[in-house]
C-alpha cells in the first residue's frame, strides 16, 4: 500500500490499512521512543500510546509537508506527555549557559550503540533536550513550550548536555591511548628466563 492509501484506509478505520500502518512505520516510531525513554518496556508503552493515538488522528493530518515528519513530531509529543505522567523528570530554570558552536570538533568518535547507551545514562532533563534540539531539530523556543521552561533554560541543558558528551568522548579517547601505550616495566622486576 502508498502511503495515501495507508492514511486513508485508516481515516476509514480499515483493519488493512491499521495493520500495514503499524507494519510500515512502528520501526521509525520505536526509534523515536527508544531516544526519549529510558528502558525498553517504557519505550514499547510509548509506542503503544503513539500508534493508537496516531492511528486515530489521522484524519488530522492536512497533507502539508513530509508525513514521517508529522508522525515524528506526534510521538514525541507522545513521549513527552508520557514523561510527565511518570513525572520521571523535572525541569527547572537554569541561569544563561554560553552555548558551544555547532561545529565544534568532537576528536573520538563512538559507535552509534555507545552514543544511545550513553545518551541513556545522561539524565533525563539532558537527554531529552539534546534529543529535541540535535535530533528533532527543534528550536529552543520550541522545546522550551513543550517541556514548560524558558529558551534559556533550553539552551543550557543542550550546552551542559552537549558538554558532557564532549568530556565522555575526551575520556574514551583517554582511555584508549592509555591501553595502547607499551608497559615498561622497571629493571628491577625483570626475569631472566633461561632453558
Amino acid at each position: 500500500m502508498s502511503e495515501k492509501e495507508i492514511i486513508k484506509g485508516c481515516i476509514n478505520k480499515d483493519r488493512k490499512a491499521q495493520k500495514a500502518f503499524v507494519e510500515t512505520y512502528s520501526t521509525f516510531m520505536f526509534s523515536i521512543c527508544m531516544r526519549y525513554m529510558k528502558a525498553k518496556e517504557l519505550a514499547k508503552d510509548a509506542l503503544q500510546e503513539a500508534l493508537v493515538h496516531t492511528i486515530s488522528n489521522l484524519h488530522k493530518y492536512e497533507d502539508q509537508g513530509k508525513f514521517k515528519a508529522w508522525l515524528g513530531t506526534v510521538t514525541t509529543k507522545k513521549c513527552l506527555d508520557q514523561l510527565r505522567k511518570q513525572k520521571r523528570h523535572k525541569y527547572s530554570d537554569i541561569g544563561d549557559y554560553i552555548e558551544p558552536g555547532r561545529d565544534e570538533d568532537i576528536t573520538v568518535k563512538m559507535e552509534k550503540d555507545s552514543v544511545v547507551d550513553f545518551m541513556n545514562k545522561l539524565p533525563d532533563n539532558y537527554r531529552i533536550s539534546l534529543n529535541m534540539f540535535l535530533v528533532e531539530g527543534y528550536s529552543h523556543k520550541e522545546i522550551g513550550e513543550h517541556l514548560d521552561i524558558s529558551e534559556s533554560s533550553s539552551r543550557s541543558l543542550v550546552s551542559r548536555g552537549r558538554k558532557l558528551i564532549k568530556d565522555a568522548f575526551q575520556q574514551e579517547r583517554l582511555r584508549a591511548e592509555s591501553r595502547m601505550q607499551p608497559r615498561i616495566i622497571p629493571r628491577n622486576q625483570l626475569r631472566i628466563i633461561r632453558s
